[in-house]
């Protein structure tokens, strides 16, 4: 392409009229200007890049993050049906006691006795008015043992008798179909094949029984009076209505969940916010006593120390703590989202013990995760490379977490090593953390270094890749420029060349006018000498021009 080509195709690109070199090159001067701002830029950027072969610091730093990591996890690490477990030891036979001795029990069955002796009272079960007479039981719909047993009514944090004993879970039926329900579920006691087997073995259990009347010593009258009774009680137990058991059933189980999918929802909302500003707190109290010691171990290595230097590192402290502050909000959200999975899985993740601290570990390396492979401002393989060290990250934690349950259960076992530490713990817990952070921190490290350093290898060549790339843009602007004031000096000579070929061709008009003036005219002196100084006049006002 020629010189003319690239210029035409600059004056296009910047929309100037053909050929107006001045603003041209004001602007390739501008850009010019640009190209080489951000040449600088980039060798700035270049020298910022962290040095990974600093282990010591990464190490350090690293043990640091563990440790405050593991606290912050600990703090929050158990879950509501854990926590409800802790502060309700109680055996299901102490809490079965509980609930019939609870008022509403109470009350329900005095209730039930009027009724029937009012000849109101009906079996919620069969159907079937219960007389004066008859042997009355409340039943808890609901078994009390599957709500001891309810993993999620101790999430919402709600005692058994509070549930099995809701107005719709107490049901009147006869005493024999009560007993043979006992602690069975209505569906479990509605369900066909095991009812056919039930109701088979009843009626074999009620034979042997009448036999063993028979062949008493009772009299004929008493035996059949026992008989009688006998029938009854089996009779009772086989009018059991599947669908009015079912009915009742679902009545009760519906409030029932009600209560506790509320309770669930609240509980697990306060712990949420709680779980977040413990790890905040934490956090940020890591974030500052690091900062500080920082700041002291820079002042104890300048020459120069007084109170003034301090107090220009403890400001410098200060402003890198509260610039932190985001990534605190951050930590306390994904730990609030961390604890409200842990809870959504609180009956899996309360079988084990750390399991809840994994999750939250986990949410907070995806969302770290996420974040990375949002960014534009690095490469695919910087990316990748960013991402190992959060799988590094999370696998270090992960191995912290199990080894400061092996080294607390070791510790516990030496004298005073039990004392307890408000939020934290006994103190074989906490030493137990910190062992257990040193010996991850320092792996972790080693291998977060490795990653830091191809990490670095590839933004430097990233930028140099960008600095040869500035350059080439540099060296293209400066050679338009040249080209353009070549151009301007090729116009500037030819305008010249051509202003020089006027005047000569306008001198030798003047001087072949003056001529044939000359001749024309007589030979006097005086027309002579008019006719040289009208020659004279006319090229000096051409110089002159």
């Amino acid at each position: 392409m020629t010189n003319n080509d690239e210029l035409n195709e600059k004056l296009e690109d910047y929309d100037f009229e053909p050929f107006d070199l001045d603003d041209l090159e004001a602007v390739l001067d501008e850009e010019l200007e640009k190209e080489l701002s951000d040449l600088d830029i980039l060798d700035e950027e270049k020298s910022k890049i962290q040095n990974p072969d600093a282990l010591g610091g990464v190490i350090l730093d690293e043990i640091w993050n563990q440790f405050g990591n593991q606290i912050g996890l600990d703090i929050t690490n158990e879950t509501l049906i854990q926590k409800y477990d802790r502060e309700h030891p109680e055996s299901y036979s102490e809490v079965a006691k509980t609930v019939m001795k609870d008022k509403r029990y109470t009350d329900k069955k005095s209730e039930a006795k009027q009724q029937q002796l009012d000849g109101n009272l009906t079996d919620a079960y069969t159907g079937k008015k219960l007389k004066p007479g008859d042997s009355v039981n409340i039943d808890h719909v609901v078994p009390r043992k599957e709500l001891y047993e309810n993993k999620r009514r101790r999430q919402a944090g709600i005692a058994t008798e509070d549930l099995a004993n809701k107005s719709e879970n107490l049901q009147a039926t006869n005493e024999s179909l009560n007993k043979s329900k006992n602690d069975k579920t209505i569906s479990e006691y509605t369900d066909k094949e095991k009812r056919k087997q039930r109701e088979e073995a009843l009626k074999k259990q009620n034979e042997r029984a009448n036999k063993k009347v028979d062949e008493s010593n009772m009299s004929d009258l008493e035996k059949q009076k026992q008989k009688e009774k006998n029938d009854k009680r089996l009779q009772d137990k086989l009018d059991a209505d599947d669908e009015l058991m079912k009915k009742a059933d679902k009545t009760a189980r519906k409030s029932i969940n009600k209560d506790i999918y509320k309770g669930v929802a609240k509980e697990t909302t306060k712990k949420a916010g709680k779980d977040a500003l413990k790890s905040m707190a934490v956090s940020a109290l890591f974030a500052l006593l690091k900062d500080i010691i920082n700041g002291l171990i820079r002042f104890f290595k300048n020459k120069s120390r007084s109170f003034k230097s301090f107090l220009g590192e403890m400001k410098t402290s200060i402003k890198s703590f509260l610039s932190k502050i985001l990534d605190f909000l951050k930590t306390g959200a994904t730990t609030a989202i961390g604890t409200v999975i842990s809870e959504i899985f609180g009956p899996i993740v309360s079988l084990f013990q750390k399991l809840a601290s994994l999750i939250k570990q986990g949410v907070r390396s995806l969302f770290d995760a996420i974040k990375v492979f949002k960014r534009k401002d690095i490469s695919f393989n910087e990316k990748i490379l960013q991402a190992g060290k959060i799988v590094v990250a999370t696998l270090t934690a992960g191995g912290a977490i199990f080894l400061g349950e092996l080294f607390e259960k070791i510790l516990l076992n030496i004298p005073g090593m039990q004392i307890s530490i408000p939020l934290l713990g006994t103190l074989a817990n906490v030493i137990g953390m910190f062992l257990a952070s040193v010996v991850c921190g320092v792996v972790g490290a080693i291998v977060i270094n490795r990653i830091d350093k191809l990490i670095a290898e590839q933004q430097r060549k990233e930028i140099t890749r960008q600095q040869i790339d500035s350059a080439n843009r540099v060296l293209s602007v400066q050679k338009q420029l040249i080209n353009i004031n070549e151009s301007k000096l090729n116009k500037t000579k030819n305008e010249v060349m051509n202003s020089v070929k006027t005047r000569h061709e306008e001198a030798g008009n003047i001087v072949r006018e003056s001529m044939e003036n000359i001749l024309k005219n007589d030979d006097s002196k005086n027309n002579n000498d008019e006719a040289f100084n009208e020659m004279n006049s006319s090229l000096n006002s051409l110089l002159d021009d």
